[in-house]
Formats: structure tokens, C-alpha cells, sequence
């Protein structure tokens, strides 16, 4: 049941991105690389750097804890729009300007007793990779595009070595439009927020996450951003019945506002996000609408060695079942640095659960669309639903190396409830009788060794001991991967 959770969960930028007081867009798109405080989960994006000073040739490079990247949405919104200057893989002719960005991301990940049984032999083992090649071209500061293709596979998967290709695909392919402190971004693109809790680009598995729709950011000032999005989940009907349905309420839609200040070191953001689902009278007969609302804010400060960050959320809305939708979520993290790359960080993670459906409240909180892989356990048993997680992580790190320890304490908001693995599936049923409500215990071991500016090699070994919410004959269960990425 559990066997594939890792290849749909998780986070690859495993890190959050964040602009530290630099204001939106402060790197001019120069291409610098977002440099990594040991706090295990937020980058800063260092000043602007000319282009020959980069350590390695390309665009949109960011910094994660597994090793090189690539983003250019949210926190570190990058407009295609903006010339880029001539350098390794970029060009520039005047006001026109083309760049080249090359990824290869391979991966080898082994679980075991991955339904906590050791009577049953389940073990598995995943060899795949990604590889990426994203082409950025710009016209007069004021109109670019970006068209990225990926070949995402299993190793051994195609029936034979002169079979076709068909995992290659368009990860995203979008048009920016820069008009003084407005850009639009039209097309398929990633999104990714604060510390994608909410949402996020999915990087760590390997297809990874984009969705369809407008993108607009707002810079009235160098501190200050406001973004709004509207994505297209699922069609309407109109769009594509065959018989000609008729204009109506259908489809699925994820909308919203965010808005960042920065100020120094700490910044402030208040969101509003709609998830709406609508769906089809046409085509799959009458079911009311699921719309959920959540509001919420984040906020982060340094004090001397130390490190704070916080964020809330409130869920509103009426569910499918006609209940009323009420939940809510909540998370934070402090972190001593100390001398010589060492670093201790203490969070806690917590989100409502319901063990009382049909009663005409629903109070599981949605996680939405997160890249949940660093917050619950890198095993992926987890998710930001109906739990109580309690995280200490002791770290080393230094430019040639960064060693860190996990160890997390999980359980249930609500024991009677569901508990939701990292990808949002149900691990374990609600059970109005269940008293016992603790997951279990994770104890997390990575490391992550750079062996150029461009190319890292990084694994972890995972071990998660069950607790007494899914039954008490349960054996723990262990993960592992060895991870090479490479960007250019």
C-alpha cells in the first residue's frame, strides 16, 4: 500500500527560498546562486554578482540542501523578460538575449516494511533520474519565454533498448511580460511559496509539479511584492464535452493572493488561497461544489545567533458533503547557529484533523499542493494533516560538507481521525474508537557532499518506528537514497 509514496512526495529544493532583506527580483537576474544558512531549510539569496564572478555557467541556479538547482517563481520570481548577459550557455545581441540550462538529476532509493510488517517481504529498490533542458529568451527587457523539457524515467522501465521515449515531456513553457513594476507570466509554470508547506514545486520527486494558468506581481516597492495567480486544475465542461454542454459551474481552479514584505532580515507575508472544485453536471451528474478558502500568514526574524519563523493558516469553506469547512494549521522553527558550521533547530509542525465526519463541520486541513518532504520526516509517512510533529535537528556545515541530524516525534491532532501521508493519500482509516493517536518516531540521517559549484552527491538514511495508531503489531520501517544532481 505504502510502496510508492516516495516517487510522489517530497521536496527537492529542499530548501526555502527567500529574498533576506535583498527586496523582490534583487539579484537583477543575474543568475547568482541563493546561498544556504544553516538553519536546515531556508536560503537567502546572497547580492547580485556580475556574471563572470558566477562559480558556474547558467540561469535561475538556486541553492537546496541536496545540491544544485533551478527556480525562478515565488520567492525567487525571476521575469524571463530581463536581458540576460553574455556568459557561459547565454548570448546577447543587443537588446535580445537567448540562455541555455542543462539538469541531470539520478537517484537510487530502497525502502523496506513499508506496511510495518515484517511477515511480508516488501522490500523495494528505484533507480531514475531526470534530465532537463531549459532554453530563456528575451526581447527589449520587456517580453521573454521560457520552454523547459524533461525526460523523467525509471531505469530498465522502456520494454526494450530501441523503444521510444514517451516520459519526455514540457515541464513548463510560459510567456513574461514586464511593464514597468507589473510582470505577467501566461502558460505552464511552477509556483512556490514561503516554505512550500502550501505550496511548492514538488522538485524532490522527479516528474516535480507546474500548473496551467496567469501569474501577477505587483512591485510598488523594492520591499514590498503582491502576486496573483489563477490556475486551471481540471477543465470546465464546455471545454470538453463533445455533445456541447452548456456554459456551467464546472471544473477545478487554484486562485490567489500573496503578498511579501521585506524589511533587514525579517519579512512578513499574509496569502489568501481558494481551492475550487466544481464540478460537471454534465458528465458526472450532480455533487455540490468543494470550495475551500485559506487564509494565512508567515512571518520570519533573526535575533543575534538566532532564528525564527512562523506560520499560521485558517481553512474555510463548504466541502462536498455540504459541511461546513473549519481547520486550521500552524507551524515554527527556531535555530542557534553556533561556531564552526554547527547549528541546532527546534519546530513543530501541527494541522486539525476531523474524527467526527458527517457531523456537519469538517476539520482536516489541506495541505493544498506542498513539496512536504523536509518538514515530517524525509520517509514521506507524513503529511500536514491531522498531526502534532515535534522536530530536533543537530547539523555540521561548511562548503564542503553538510551532515545533519532529524529526529521527529509524530502524532495525531485528533486520534479518531484519518493520518495522511506526505502526497495527501490516507495511510491509516478514521476510526471513532481508535484512542491511541501516536504515529511514531523518525530519525533522519543526511548528508550532502559538493564536489563542484555545479554538481553535489548527497543521501540519507531514514528509519521510522510505528506507534500505536496503526495496530500494535507493527515493525519499523527503514529508506535510503544516494542522490547525484548536477545544473547548469
Amino acid at each position: 500500500m505504502f510502496a510508492n509514496l516516495v516517487l510522489v512526495v517530497g521536496l527537492s529544493s529542499a530548501t526555502t527560498q527567500l529574498d533576506g532583506g535583498q527586496g523582490p527580483d534583487a539579484d537583477g537576474d543575474s543568475g547568482v546562486i541563493a546561498a544556504e544558512v544553516p538553519d536546515a531549510g531556508v536560503v537567502v539569496p546572497t547580492a547580485a554578482r556580475p556574471a563572470e564572478a558566477l562559480p558556474a555557467p547558467g540561469f535561475d541556479l538556486s541553492a537546496t540542501l541536496w545540491g544544485p538547482g533551478r527556480k525562478s517563481s515565488g520567492e525567487v520570481f525571476r521575469s524571463a523578460a530581463t536581458t540576460l548577459e553574455a556568459g557561459p550557455l547565454r548570448w546577447r545581441w543587443n537588446d535580445f538575449s537567448l540562455g541555455l540550462g542543462l539538469q541531470y538529476f539520478a537517484r537510487a532509493e530502497a525502502r523496506d516494511n513499508a506496511d510495518f510488517n515484517t511477515a511480508n517481504r516488501d522490500f523495494g529498490l528505484l533507480l531514475d533520474h531526470r534530465a532537463r533542458v531549459t532554453a530563456r529568451a528575451s526581447a527589449f527587457g520587456r517580453v521573454g519565454a521560457v520552454v523547459e523539457l524533461q525526460d523523467v524515467r525509471g531505469w530498465g522501465t522502456e520494454p526494450s533498448t530501441t523503444a521510444l521515449l514517451p516520459a519526455a515531456a514540457v515541464h513548463q513553457g510560459f510567456v513574461d511580460v514586464r511593464a514597468g513594476p507589473v510582470d505577467v507570466r501566461v502558460g505552464r509554470q511552477e509556483l512556490s511559496y514561503g516554505e512550500d508547506r502550501l505550496i511548492g514545486s514538488l522538485d524532490w520527486a522527479q516528474t516535480a509539479r507546474a500548473f496551467d494558468g496567469v501569474f501577477l506581481r505587483v512591485t510598488p516597492m523594492s520591499a514590498l511584492t503582491v502576486d496573483a495567480f489563477g490556475m486551471l486544475l481540471k477543465p470546465p465542461a464546455f471545454l470538453t464535452d463533445s455533445g456541447g454542454a452548456r456554459f456551467q459551474n464546472s471544473g477545478s481552479y487554484f486562485t490567489g493572493v500573496y503578498t511579501r514584505y521585506r524589511r533587514a532580515k525579517w519579512g512578513l507575508d499574509v496569502y489568501a488561497l481558494g481551492l475550487l472544485d466544481d464540478p460537471s453536471t454534465a458528465t458526472t451528474g450532480f455533487r455540490p461544489d468543494h470550495n475551500r478558502l485559506t487564509l494565512g500568514g508567515r512571518g520570519f526574524v533573526p535575533v543575534g545567533p538566532l532564528s525564527f519563523i512562523a506560520e499560521g493558516a485558517l481553512q474555510l469553506g463548504v466541502s462536498s458533503a455540504k459541511e461546513r469547512i473549519l481547520a486550521g494549521a500552524f507551524a515554527g522553527r527556531a535555530t542557534w547557529s553556533l561556531p564552526a558550521g554547527l547549528y541546532v533547530t527546534g519546530d513543530v509542525s501541527a494541522a486539525t484533523g476531523d474524527g467526527t465526519p458527517g457531523d456537519g463541520t469538517e476539520s482536516t486541513f489541506h495541505q493544498l499542493f506542498p513539496t512536504a518532504h523536509i518538514h515530517l520526516g524525509y520517509i514521506d509517512y507524513v503529511g500536514w494533516q491531522n498531526v502534532v510533529g515535534v522536530r530536533g535537528t543537530a547539523g555540521f556545515k561548511q562548503p564542503w560538507l553538510h551532515v545533519w541530524l532529524d529526529v521527529h516525534h509524530l502524532r495525531a491532532w485528533d486520534p479518531r481521525g484519518a493520518w495522511y501521508a506526505a502526497n495527501g493519500s490516507v495511510l491509516v482509516a478514521a476510526d471513532p474508537t481508535r484512542t491511541a493517536g501516536v504515529m511514531g518516531n523518525e530519525v533522519d540521517l543526511s548528508v550532502t557532499v559538493p564536489l563542484a559549484p555545479s554538481v553535489a552527491l548527497a543521501g540519507a538514511v531514514s528509519v521510522f518506528f510505528p506507534g500505536g495508531m496503526q495496530g500494535a503489531s507493527s515493525n519499523p520501517s527503514s529508506w535510503g537514497f544516494v542522490y547525484v544532481r548536477s545544473q547548469l
